[in-house]
Protein backbone atom coordinates (compact mmCIF):
# COMPACT_ATOMS: atom_id res chain seq x y z
CA UNK A 1 0.00 0.00 0.00
CA UNK A 2 1.32 3.50 -0.71
CA UNK A 3 2.13 5.70 2.25
CA UNK A 4 -0.72 8.03 1.30
CA UNK A 5 -3.16 5.37 2.49
CA UNK A 6 -2.80 6.69 6.05
CA UNK A 7 -4.70 9.77 4.88
CA UNK A 8 -7.84 7.65 4.62
CA UNK A 9 -10.66 9.03 6.75
CA UNK A 10 -11.73 7.22 9.91
CA UNK A 11 -15.14 6.69 8.34
CA UNK A 12 -13.52 4.43 5.73
CA UNK A 13 -11.99 0.99 6.19
CA UNK A 14 -8.23 0.81 6.90
CA UNK A 15 -6.07 1.26 3.83
CA UNK A 16 -3.11 -0.69 5.17
CA UNK A 17 -3.16 -3.00 8.18
CA UNK A 18 0.62 -3.21 7.98
CA UNK A 19 0.95 0.55 8.47
CA UNK A 20 -1.35 0.37 11.49
CA UNK A 21 0.68 -2.46 13.01
CA UNK A 22 3.97 -0.69 12.40
CA UNK A 23 2.65 2.57 13.88
CA UNK A 24 1.27 0.89 17.01
CA UNK A 25 3.66 -1.99 17.62
CA UNK A 26 6.97 -1.69 15.82
CA UNK A 27 8.34 -0.47 12.50
CA UNK A 28 9.88 -3.95 12.18
CA UNK A 29 6.42 -5.56 12.08
CA UNK A 30 6.26 -7.66 8.91
CA UNK A 31 3.40 -8.47 6.56
CA UNK A 32 3.66 -12.19 7.33
CA UNK A 33 2.62 -11.45 10.92
CA UNK A 34 -0.68 -9.86 9.92
CA UNK A 35 -2.61 -13.12 9.64
CA UNK A 36 -2.06 -13.83 13.34
CA UNK A 37 -3.54 -10.42 14.26
CA UNK A 38 -6.86 -10.83 12.49
CA UNK A 39 -8.90 -10.68 15.69
CA UNK A 40 -7.21 -7.41 16.68
CA UNK A 41 -8.04 -5.77 13.35
CA UNK A 42 -11.65 -6.91 13.69
CA UNK A 43 -11.68 -5.09 17.03
CA UNK A 44 -10.04 -2.05 15.40
CA UNK A 45 -12.71 -1.76 12.70
CA UNK A 46 -15.49 -2.39 15.19
CA UNK A 47 -14.17 0.38 17.46
CA UNK A 48 -14.31 2.85 14.57
CA UNK A 49 -17.83 1.72 13.69
CA UNK A 50 -18.90 2.38 17.29
CA UNK A 51 -18.03 6.04 16.78
CA UNK A 52 -21.27 6.31 14.82
CA UNK A 53 -23.59 4.58 17.28
CA UNK A 54 -26.47 6.53 18.79
CA UNK A 55 -30.08 7.60 18.37
CA UNK A 56 -29.09 10.62 16.26
CA UNK A 57 -25.96 11.79 14.49
CA UNK A 58 -25.67 14.73 16.90
CA UNK A 59 -24.58 12.42 19.75
CA UNK A 60 -22.17 10.24 17.76
CA UNK A 61 -18.68 10.00 19.22
CA UNK A 62 -17.13 10.84 15.88
CA UNK A 63 -18.42 14.38 16.31
CA UNK A 64 -15.89 16.87 17.70
CA UNK A 65 -12.97 14.49 17.20
CA UNK A 66 -9.67 16.22 16.48
CA UNK A 67 -8.47 13.14 14.59
CA UNK A 68 -9.94 12.69 11.13
CA UNK A 69 -7.57 10.25 9.40
CA UNK A 70 -5.43 7.25 10.26
CA UNK A 71 -2.37 9.47 10.09
CA UNK A 72 -3.92 11.66 12.80
CA UNK A 73 -4.33 8.60 15.03
CA UNK A 74 -0.71 7.62 14.46
CA UNK A 75 0.40 11.14 15.41
CA UNK A 76 -1.57 11.07 18.69
CA UNK A 77 -0.20 7.62 19.58
CA UNK A 78 3.35 8.82 18.91
CA UNK A 79 2.81 11.86 21.16
CA UNK A 80 1.47 9.64 23.95
CA UNK A 81 4.28 7.12 23.55
CA UNK A 82 7.05 9.72 23.71
CA UNK A 83 5.53 11.86 26.47
CA UNK A 84 4.36 9.27 28.97
CA UNK A 85 5.40 11.38 31.97
CA UNK A 86 3.17 14.26 30.89
CA UNK A 87 -0.23 15.12 32.30
CA UNK A 88 -3.20 15.49 29.98
CA UNK A 89 -3.06 19.32 29.72
CA UNK A 90 0.56 19.07 28.57
CA UNK A 91 -0.36 16.43 26.00
CA UNK A 92 -3.18 18.61 24.68
CA UNK A 93 -0.71 21.47 24.29
CA UNK A 94 1.59 19.27 22.20
CA UNK A 95 -1.30 17.98 20.10
CA UNK A 96 -2.33 21.54 19.25
CA UNK A 97 0.75 21.80 17.05
CA UNK A 98 -1.33 19.72 14.63
CA UNK A 99 -4.92 20.40 15.72
CA UNK A 100 -4.78 24.15 16.26
CA UNK A 101 -8.49 25.01 16.42
CA UNK A 102 -9.75 22.01 18.44
CA UNK A 103 -11.00 22.51 22.00
CA UNK A 104 -10.06 20.42 25.05
CA UNK A 105 -13.12 18.20 24.63
CA UNK A 106 -12.17 17.23 21.09
CA UNK A 107 -8.57 16.55 22.06
CA UNK A 108 -9.58 14.44 25.09
CA UNK A 109 -11.98 12.40 22.97
CA UNK A 110 -9.23 11.84 20.39
CA UNK A 111 -6.78 10.74 23.10
CA UNK A 112 -9.36 8.28 24.41
CA UNK A 113 -9.93 6.80 20.96
CA UNK A 114 -6.20 6.51 20.27
CA UNK A 115 -5.63 4.63 23.53
CA UNK A 116 -8.53 2.29 22.81
CA UNK A 117 -7.13 1.48 19.38
CA UNK A 118 -3.50 1.27 20.45
CA UNK A 119 -3.59 -0.34 23.89
CA UNK A 120 -7.10 -1.88 23.95
CA UNK A 121 -8.02 -0.08 27.17
CA UNK A 122 -11.61 1.12 27.30
CA UNK A 123 -10.89 4.77 28.05
CA UNK A 124 -14.32 6.21 27.47
CA UNK A 125 -16.59 9.12 28.36
CA UNK A 126 -19.15 8.12 31.05
CA UNK A 127 -22.12 8.65 28.73
CA UNK A 128 -20.76 5.94 26.42
CA UNK A 129 -20.11 3.39 29.18
CA UNK A 130 -22.63 0.93 27.73
CA UNK A 131 -21.34 0.99 24.18
CA UNK A 132 -18.89 -1.85 24.87
CA UNK A 133 -20.96 -4.44 26.71
CA UNK A 134 -18.98 -6.06 29.50
CA UNK A 135 -15.97 -3.73 29.24
CA UNK A 136 -15.35 -1.49 32.25
CA UNK A 137 -15.53 2.21 31.35
CA UNK A 138 -12.35 4.01 32.47
CA UNK A 139 -11.70 7.75 32.77
CA UNK A 140 -8.46 9.72 33.07
CA UNK A 141 -8.16 13.12 34.76
CA UNK A 142 -5.96 16.16 34.13
CA UNK A 143 -3.89 15.75 37.31
CA UNK A 144 -2.36 12.29 36.78
CA UNK A 145 0.58 11.67 34.46
CA UNK A 146 -0.05 9.08 31.75
CA UNK A 147 2.57 6.64 33.06
CA UNK A 148 1.16 6.83 36.61
CA UNK A 149 -2.38 6.40 35.32
CA UNK A 150 -1.49 3.12 33.63
CA UNK A 151 0.55 1.89 36.57
CA UNK A 152 -2.52 2.39 38.74
CA UNK A 153 -4.57 0.34 36.29
CA UNK A 154 -2.12 -2.55 36.56
CA UNK A 155 -0.79 -2.65 40.15
CA UNK A 156 1.87 -5.18 41.09
CA UNK A 157 0.44 -8.01 43.12
CA UNK A 158 1.69 -8.19 46.76
CA UNK A 159 1.56 -12.00 46.60
CA UNK A 160 4.88 -13.78 46.38
CA UNK A 161 4.58 -17.17 44.68
CA UNK A 162 7.21 -19.56 43.43
CA UNK A 163 7.59 -20.66 39.83
CA UNK A 164 6.33 -24.11 40.84
CA UNK A 165 3.20 -22.89 42.62
CA UNK A 166 2.36 -20.52 39.78
CA UNK A 167 1.96 -23.36 37.29
CA UNK A 168 -1.55 -24.44 36.45
CA UNK A 169 -2.37 -28.08 35.84
CA UNK A 170 -3.21 -29.23 32.30
CA UNK A 171 -6.81 -29.85 33.34
CA UNK A 172 -7.37 -26.28 34.55
CA UNK A 173 -9.21 -25.05 31.45
CA UNK A 174 -12.14 -22.79 30.65
CA UNK A 175 -14.36 -25.86 30.49
CA UNK A 176 -13.15 -26.87 33.97
CA UNK A 177 -13.90 -23.43 35.40
CA UNK A 178 -17.38 -23.54 33.93
CA UNK A 179 -18.37 -27.10 34.78
CA UNK A 180 -16.56 -27.60 38.09
CA UNK A 181 -16.15 -24.09 39.49
CA UNK A 182 -19.50 -22.94 38.18
CA UNK A 183 -18.03 -19.77 36.67
CA UNK A 184 -19.51 -17.93 33.73
CA UNK A 185 -16.83 -16.80 31.27
CA UNK A 186 -17.30 -13.34 29.76
CA UNK A 187 -14.98 -12.08 27.01
CA UNK A 188 -13.77 -8.48 27.29
CA UNK A 189 -12.15 -6.10 24.81
CA UNK A 190 -10.45 -4.09 27.58
CA UNK A 191 -7.18 -5.41 28.97
CA UNK A 192 -7.60 -4.09 32.56
CA UNK A 193 -10.68 -6.31 32.91
CA UNK A 194 -8.67 -9.50 32.41
CA UNK A 195 -9.27 -12.04 35.22
CA UNK A 196 -11.71 -9.74 37.00
CA UNK A 197 -14.04 -11.94 39.03
CA UNK A 198 -17.57 -10.79 39.78
CA UNK A 199 -18.30 -12.91 42.85
CA UNK A 200 -21.98 -12.04 42.99
CA UNK A 201 -22.59 -13.10 39.42
CA UNK A 202 -19.86 -15.77 39.47
CA UNK A 203 -18.54 -14.33 36.21
CA UNK A 204 -14.88 -14.23 35.18
CA UNK A 205 -13.77 -11.80 32.49
CA UNK A 206 -11.15 -12.97 30.00
CA UNK A 207 -9.18 -10.81 27.55
CA UNK A 208 -8.73 -13.12 24.53
CA UNK A 209 -6.58 -10.96 22.23
CA UNK A 210 -3.32 -12.84 22.61
CA UNK A 211 -2.06 -11.52 19.27
CA UNK A 212 -2.27 -7.92 20.54
CA UNK A 213 -0.33 -8.75 23.70
CA UNK A 214 2.29 -10.66 21.73
CA UNK A 215 2.77 -7.72 19.36
CA UNK A 216 3.16 -5.35 22.32
CA UNK A 217 5.64 -7.63 24.07
CA UNK A 218 7.70 -7.90 20.88
CA UNK A 219 7.67 -4.11 20.51
CA UNK A 220 8.98 -3.83 24.06
CA UNK A 221 11.78 -6.29 23.38
CA UNK A 222 12.85 -4.53 20.18
CA UNK A 223 12.81 -1.04 21.69
CA UNK A 224 16.20 0.53 22.46
CA UNK A 225 14.99 3.99 23.48
CA UNK A 226 14.99 4.35 27.27
CA UNK A 227 12.26 6.98 26.99
CA UNK A 228 10.04 4.72 24.93
CA UNK A 229 6.70 4.19 26.64
CA UNK A 230 6.70 0.44 26.04
CA UNK A 231 10.03 0.19 27.88
CA UNK A 232 8.36 1.60 30.96
CA UNK A 233 4.87 1.13 32.28
CA UNK A 234 3.45 -0.88 29.39
CA UNK A 235 5.51 -3.91 30.40
CA UNK A 236 3.20 -4.31 33.38
CA UNK A 237 0.25 -4.58 30.98
CA UNK A 238 1.84 -7.63 29.38
CA UNK A 239 2.65 -9.46 32.64
CA UNK A 240 -0.75 -10.68 33.74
Amino acid sequence: MPLSSVQIKLTDRPGSKLQIAQAFFSDTFEEEQLSSCQSYFEYYIEELNLLRIGISEEIWQINNLAVKTYEDIFFVVDVLRTNSDAQRPQLRSILRSRFKLVDDFGLNRSINLSIRLWLMINLQEPEFRGIRHGATCIQWNDETALRVFFRNLFPVSPWQITARSSRLGPHFTVAFMQSVCGLKIEWTTSLPDHLHLDRQRKALKIFPYKCHLQAMIESYKSSTDENEYVRGSFLSLCKY
